[in-house]
């Protein structure tokens, strides 16, 4: 499909969360919000059964793909925004009347058929649940991916002029990485225990950002010919766009590893779903991102239309797999605490995100200077074709 069959490209994070939350499409928001709620709710009360919670979690998610499949039909997308319907209850339930509607569809044909045996239900909890783990490395492989398209964007990364690179460039980044986790070691164990009320356990945090450091530098020191590359040729761009991206990269493996230490070592408080409800938007930001033509041109199917399809399918499927697993964690011991998998998922992201950060720091390729360079013009031709309009206009 091309893009122009789609509608227009979406050409920055921010224009992407302004999509994502604007008011044409935020009944779907609230649908998604309201959802996971009710269905962690539903999952807190019958602990022994969380294949229910399964189904219906997969029946909204799949109802948002056929959406995201059939929404750019004229007819359909006008019953989606809610600036199809006049009355104030239409523009309120109009637009999740038709996902509801493949919601229950999916999910009745489901429990009325195969669901009626527990033994498939069970199955099928285990299976959402076990996505957690592919979420977790996706999310780390997603930040990555958006990461690097948001800065060989940038004008500062293509800046041409020869700039050698020196041996501070690379000692910043350990700086950088003894930076991060301090800070959010105090954040963690010194600001919030304080402000709820618990004792600082500054031991445990100094361990913490002992451990953060090193494995942080552990991974740099293997990376560090993608920083400073063997034939030093160097360009300004190149020592924006490292700096750039080794930084952030920095602070967010520094996050991830924060968390699965709290998480890990028992120090999980009523700030952990804030954290995880944070965690969520993040990783459905950077997915949908990541899927746009900014980073990968031979992917042209995320545009403003059907960004909000994308990005709540895969808010049911990620929360989905957490809830679902907060049930049998309770019915399936071996599972152990759902703060301890949480643990696990952040370990797996931080992971995913050190292995990454040699190929995430490289030089762009040339395929990706192409897309850079042809997006610009294609901005440059919408902008002049826009003042010829105006200057006719006026004429």
């Amino acid at each position: 499909m091309e893009r122009g069959e789609l509608g227009p490209a979406i050409e920055s994070p921010l224009e992407l969360i302004k999509t994502l939350l604007a008011p044409r499409t935020m009944p779907h928001v609230f649908l998604l919000i309201a959802g996971t709620g009710s269905l962690f709710a539903l999952v807190s009360t019958v602990d022994e059964d969380p294949g229910f919670a399964a189904i219906i979690f997969t029946s909204a998610m799949t109802s948002y793909i056929i959406i995201r499949i059939i929404g750019n039909h004229p007819r359909v997308k006008k019953w989606l925004l809610v600036e199809g319907y006049s009355s104030k209850i239409g523009k309120i339930i109009g637009p999740i009347t038709l996902p509801i509607f493949f919601m229950i569809l999916i999910g009745g044909v489901i429990l009325l058929t195969i669901a009626q045996d527990k033994a498939i239900r069970d199955t099928w909890a285990l299976v959402l649940s076990s996505l957690f783990v592919f979420w977790s490395i996706g999310q780390g492989l997603a930040l990555r991916s958006s990461i690097r398209g948001i800065f060989i964007g940038a004008k500062s990364s293509k800046r041409e002029e020869k700039s050698e690179p020196k041996s501070w460039d690379f000692r910043i980044l350990f700086i950088g990485a003894f930076v991060s986790s301090l800070s959010i070691a105090l954040i963690r164990g010194v600001l919030i225990p304080n402000f709820s009320g618990n004792n600082p356990e500054a031991f445990l945090w100094i361990i913490y950002v002992i451990v953060s450091f090193s494995t942080i530098s552990l991974f740099l020191q293997v990376s560090k010919d993608g920083f400073i590359p063997y034939d030093l040729s160097w360009t300004k761009g190149d020592r924006s766009r490292v700096h750039r991206i080794g930084q952030l990269m920095i602070l967010l493996i520094a996050w991830h590893l924060s968390s699965a230490w709290s998480r890990l070592s028992g120090e999980g408080n009523n700030l952990m779903l804030l954290e995880e409800a944070i965690l969520v938007i993040i990783t459905v930001v950077s997915a949908v991102w990541a899927m746009t033509n900014r980073n990968k041109n031979s992917i042209g199917f995320v545009s403003k239309d059907t960004a909000i399809h994308w990005a709540i399918a895969f808010g049911f499927g990620y929360a989905g797999s957490i809830t679902v697993m907060s049930g049998l964690t309770n019915s399936l011991p071996f599972l152990g605490d759902i703060t301890q998998t949480l643990g696990i998922g952040h370990i797996l992201t931080a992971f995913t995100l050190l292995f990454g950060i040699n190929k995430t720091i490289s030089r762009p390729s040339i395929s990706e200077l192409i897309t850079e360079e042809e997006n610009e013009e294609n901005t440059d031709l919408e902008i002049d074709e826009l003042s010829n309009e105006l200057n006719e206009i006026r004429l």
